[in-house]
């Protein structure tokens, strides 16, 4: 039987390591396991959250169940002179995609490098960089849905927006099937390229949540940060980077209220200087939070 913690600090599990305590926590390795979390919180009556590689996500403290992907990993591949396909489980590491693209020397997918995420959280949040998004090359989704039935959606099927999808909002992500081009020309020095771009350009060896906002049509939100003097504004413990304004960073012990409150002030300070709304990419989860949790 899978175990389910209660009590787990959720520091650990997120990239800023910003995290308050899940009341309840689980780990599952099997599609069976998923089926028993969904239950689990079904018969009591309790939210849940769908924790990925916590790359874009800040918990404060999770009265439900935190369902933890790290476990569901593996890769299937199968290719013909004009495709390669991939079907990944949730859990995979963006980065084990990534290091395929390259020794296979395959189209675009590349380009989403540096992305600690896990594969179910890239297609949750559409992740994308350099021009590309993941859905540009997801073919279908199998997720079980919050009833615990196992369904498949093909990508055209499915709304995918500007860092957006349907989920968790359809269900819970188990694997995702990719279609990749090989390129006709060698992948390798653009991919070294864009590594020495974002070493150079955003603090990827310290805690970050990566990117704070998203774009506004037409414009940066780093650029809109620093124009209103964010770039490497610090306050207390947290602050966002003087390499890239908008990237926050934890220089200590940082708590999900420091998070709400520099978000809060960076968003007035660019409304009241540029009349323009910033929102969030990244995802703040607590008891009072919607975003991610499904009741069931």
């Amino acid at each position: 039987m899978l175990p389910i913690k209660e009590r787990e600090n959720l520091r650990r599990f997120t990239t800023l390591r910003v995290g308050g305590v899940a009341r309840y926590f689980a780990t599952p390795k099997s599609r069976e396991e998923v089926i028993h979390c969904l239950k689990f919180s079904r018969d009591r009556d309790i939210p849940l959250f769908v924790l990925g590689g916590g790359s874009n996500t800040v918990l404060g403290d999770v009265e439900g169940l935190v369902i933890n992907t790290s476990l569901l990993r593996g890769t299937e591949v199968r290719a013909d002179e004009e495709s390669v396909w991939v079907k990944a489980l949730s859990g995979t590491p963006m980065k084990e995609l990534i290091t395929l693209g390259v020794k296979m020397n395959l189209e675009g997918i590349y380009k989403l490098l540096g992305f600690p995420a896990s594969v179910g959280g890239a297609v949750a949040m559409n992740a994308g960089a350099f021009g590309v998004e993941i859905s540009d090359f997801l073919e279908e989704v199998e997720f079980i849905s919050w009833e615990g039935e196992l369904r498949r959606a093909k990508a055209w099927e499915l709304n995918f927006g500007y860092r957006n999808s349907p989920f968790p909002q359809e269900g819970f992500i188990y694997a995702a099937t990719f279609r990749f081009s090989p390129s006709k020309v060698p992948v390798a020095e653009d991919y070294k390229r864009i590594r020495r771009k974002r070493k150079k350009s955003q603090p990827i060896n310290m805690p970050t949540s990566g990117s704070t906002f998203k774009n506004p049509e037409g414009d940066f939100a780093g650029r809109l940060l620093e124009k209103v003097g964010l770039k490497g504004f610090r306050r207390g413990n947290l602050g966002f980077s003087e390499l890239h304004a908008n990237f926050m960073v934890n220089y200590g012990t940082a708590h999900i209220e420091d998070v709400k409150l520099l978000i809060k002030e960076a968003k007035e300070r660019v409304y009241q200087e540029t009349g323009i709304n910033l929102e969030e990419e990244v995802k703040l989860v607590e008891s009072s939070s919607s975003d991610g949790w499904k009741v069931l």
